[in-house]
């Protein structure tokens, strides 16, 4: 009688908890870090490490290994449980990240173009307490702020014929996160309202302030404004971005109701992007913006 191997055995218990954890996409890492807490629960026969669990795993093609490479050509390995979905692979680059920008307003169908660059953002952990008052912005920060160039993440990995940037945004709490999850995929996005929040704030990651403009337009019926402006007031950020939006929400012909909900607290002047070298500047919202726009 041939004798089976224990891996056999116990797979069931393996497949049971991995079919119900909320990835299917991790690093070697994070296989060893969940290994390590559920093997006894596995039955894991004590000469078999986490290395050779998932090289069985491989092997019997649950598991599939996809190659990444980083900026100085070293390929990382990501494994992805049960699925050949790009977007559920490739969320396995960074743990509790989620798709945003560009790569949203995609995930929404809000663009026809296949995007070639991927945005996987994770939020950096504030130890800064948001309800703390902040300092007075001052005419001049803004203006200092807003006169040069945005800053862009240069962290980037190229899986297949796809650029994949890694975003560090600030701690949401993964405001307006949801989640796409069926037999085959599995991974986090923005909603709706809080990517048209993030592309106004970060347009250098959707190509410019005209594509945002356009993504608004798209959006028209889809947009729960009045949800749009809640999530803005829990973002609590430091610059006057409602002025931006709401200069958005005008040019895109939504309604006076719609767009008076960005009319509070109007008192300096802002700009509707970075580095703007021809610019006009609109008396109702305070804002500059590129000429022709």
């Amino acid at each position: 009688m041939v004798k089976r191997n224990t891996l056999d055995i116990n797979r069931p218990m393996i497949e049971i908890f991995f079919d119900h954890w909320t990835s299917r996409s991790f690093t070697k890492n994070k296989f060893q870090s969940i290994f390590n807490i559920n093997k006894e629960d596995w039955n894991i026969p004590a000469d078999k490490n986490a290395s050779k669990v998932l090289d069985y795993l491989v092997k019997t093609d649950i598991i599939t290994a996809s190659s990444f490479s980083d900026d100085a050509k070293e390929n990382i390995l990501i494994y992805s449980w049960k699925s050949q979905d790009e977007f559920t692979i490739i969320s396995g680059l960074k743990s509790d990240s989620y798709f945003a920008f560009y790569t949203s307003l995609f995930l929404h169908q809000l663009t026809l173009q296949i995007p070639k660059t991927i945005y996987l953002n994770f939020e950096h952990k504030s130890a800064k307490n948001p309800n703390l008052i902040e300092k007075t912005l001052t005419q001049e920060q803004i203006d200092k702020a807003f006169s040069g160039s945005q800053r862009k993440s240069s962290l980037s990995y190229l899986f297949r014929d796809k650029k994949i940037i890694l975003t560090n945004g600030k701690d949401t709490g993964k405001l307006g996160v949801i989640k796409q999850q069926n037999d085959s995929q599995c991974y986090y996005y923005t909603d709706l309202e809080r990517t048209l929040i993030d592309i106004a704030v970060r347009p250098v990651y959707v190509g410019g302030v005209f594509e945002v403009l356009e993504a608004y337009k798209l959006a028209k019926n889809k947009l729960d404004v009045r949800k749009l402006s809640e999530y803005l007031e829990k973002l609590r950020y430091k610059y006057p971005y409602h002025q931006a939006i709401g200069f958005y929400l005008e040019k895109a012909n939504y309604s006076e109701s719609e767009i008076e909900l960005f009319r509070k607290e109007i008192k300096l002047n802002f700009y509707l992007t970075y580095d703007i070298r021809n610019k006009e500047f609109s008396e109702k919202w305070k804002l500059y913006y590129p000429k022709g726009f």
